[in-house]
């Protein structure tokens, strides 16, 4: 046993003992006072026996016409017996005879006070010249009381040394939760945060081990989200800077040619600060899509609302339509609408990010933005027919800053797909990629339907 609990076991031990012997006590005593009433009612009653034959022999020894001294000694000795002792007293309280008195007994007077308080008494009856009294034989009392307590008090004693053992047995069955739980705390204190969880004991402090199992579950739980978060991190600190490095290296780069006087042409200069331009909107590009992926990345919850999904689509393709050329983009939607619950600037960063996508990897290919509805789902399909993925970049598709192994455009920031695919979760929706070497690119986006008409302005 723990000695933290040792000092609570010996407590619980100790009150388990003491209301166990509280209670023998009481059981023996109640039937023992029982026992011995009943004794003493049957004792009294062959006393008040004997004190009626004492009464109708001296009535007899009378009509005879024997005076009370003559026929003391034979009254006494007729009617004493092993359970009473009859004396004869004169009117003068002298003693005229008395039955065989027994041998002194140890404890004679603890004796008397026992008989005294059970109620056994003697009996007095009148006679003419005197008085014969009947009293209980108090050794054979005695005798009785003895032979009870020598059966009585070794099996009392047993029953502590029993009670002892089973309180103590359970008190360890008892605490062994606490000591289970107690254990688990200090390794959780000692830096273990994915403790393994309690068997349920056969206890009434299951109770306490079904918690702490639930605690530790939710620790377990919480470390692995905190070190996945970390790694996340890690890889998105690493992910950044790398993709980062390069624009700002060309930038210092073409800044200390231009400091050195290294080119001095018109021609040369321009090309230089055209360069220097490309590579800076490179870098806000990325950083603009980097802080959208982390604010979609935060635990918050988006504020959802009920808009239309073919307004949104039709709002993201208007948008990349001047960057994209004349006619590339076609979008096909019902005029119905389409409700959805979602937020309506992440489901457009959403829709933007993947034509984007498909537009920078697509280049000699159209794109086809296509929004249906069956009633219980809401899709957008954004699909072209360019150069299509090998099946590790499918697989590594919705990684950030993947651009996979056979892309030959080295400008986009490899986040888009990122970006959709944590856009659309948010919105309780999921998103799919289909695409093969030389057969183009399909991208499912798809939402639960809204029951709800959508109101009037929304989308």
């Amino acid at each position: 046993m723990s000695d933290s609990f040792s000092p609570f076991a010996a407590r619980l031990t100790r009150g388990y003992v003491l209301l166990a012997v509280a209670l023998i006590v009481l059981v023996v005593a109640t039937t023992s006072l029982l026992a011995f009433l009943l004794y003493v009612g049957a004792l009294n009653e062959a006393i008040g026996t004997y004190a009626q034959r004492a009464t109708e022999r001296s009535a007899a020894y009378e009509r005879a016409g024997e005076p009370l001294s003559a026929y003391a000694p034979k009254v006494a000795n007729e009617i004493g017996g092993a359970r009473v002792r009859v004396s004869v007293y004169d009117d003068a309280h002298r003693l005229l005879a008395q039955s065989a008195r027994r041998e002194a007994f140890a404890g004679d007077r603890i004796t008397r006070a026992a008989a005294a308080f059970l109620g056994l008494h003697p009996t007095v009856v009148s006679v003419s010249g005197g008085t014969i009294v009947v009293a209980p034989d108090l050794a054979g009392f005695a005798r009785l009381l003895q032979r009870y307590l020598t059966f009585v008090l070794p099996i009392g004693a047993l029953a502590v040394v029993a009670a002892w053992l089973i309180g103590r047995a359970i008190t360890r069955r008892a605490i062994a939760p606490l000591q289970d739980v107690s254990a688990a705390l200090r390794r959780i204190a000692a830096g273990d945060f994915a403790p393994e969880p309690l068997l349920s004991r056969d206890s009434d402090l299951r109770e306490l081990t079904a918690a702490y199992n639930e605690v530790a579950h939710r620790l377990t739980t919480a470390t692995a989200e905190r070190d996945r978060n970390e790694a996340q991190m890690r890889q998105f600190i690493a992910d950044a800077g790398h993709e980062l490095r390069t624009p700002l290296t060309i930038v210092m780069g073409y800044l200390e040619v231009l400091d050195q006087g290294v080119i001095t042409d018109p021609d040369g200069v321009a090309r230089v600060y055209t360069t220097m331009l490309a590579e800076s909107r490179r870098m806000r590009a990325s950083i603009d899509k980097l802080i959208l992926l982390a604010r979609l990345e935060r635990p918050a919850l988006p504020r959802p609302e009920r808009i239309d999904a073919g307004a949104v689509a039709r709002r993201a393709a208007d948008a990349l339509a001047p960057l994209a050329g004349p006619g590339r983009i076609a979008l096909r939607a019902a005029d119905a609408p389409m409700p959805i619950d979602a937020d309506e600037t992440e489901l457009y960063e959403a829709i933007k990010n993947v034509v984007e996508n498909a537009l920078r990897y697509a280049p000699a290919s159209g794109v086809t933005v296509n929004v249906a509805s069956d009633g219980a789902c809401v899709t957008i399909e954004v699909s072209d027919h360019g150069p299509g993925m090998a099946a590790q970049d499918v697989e590594h598709a919705f990684d950030r800053f993947y651009r996979g192994t056979s892309r030959t455009n080295g400008e986009g920031s490899g986040l888009g797909l990122a970006i959709a695919k944590r856009a659309v979760e948010r919105a309780g929706g999921a998103v799919a990629l289909e695409s093969r070497l030389g057969d183009g690119t399909r991208v499912t986006m798809s939402f639960p339907s809204a029951p709800q008409p959508i109101p009037r302005g929304a989308g």
